[in-house]
């Protein structure tokens, strides 16, 4: 049984696009690993935020606070 929305939402693409079983073993593992590295993404971010907000960090000069770009 699936429990998270990722979950369900990764086989219905599945089955909408792939017709055998080596493509539907290599795009589930693809996409699994793919919301993986989003939600550490996030993380890292969530994290940035945190410091930020209580200043244990401080932003190089030049710097906006808007500015997500990867350095």
């Amino acid at each position: 049984m699936l429990t998270r929305v990722t979950d369900a939402i990764i086989e219905e693409l599945i089955d909408a696009t792939c017709g055998d079983s080596r493509s539907r073993h290599f795009f589930l593992h693809a996409l699994h690993g793919l919301v993986r590295v989003a939600k550490a993404e996030q993380l890292q971010e969530m994290r940035l935020d945190v410091e930020l907000a209580a200043g244990e960090i401080s932003r190089p000069a030049g710097c906006d606070s808007d500015s997500r770009a990867p350095t």
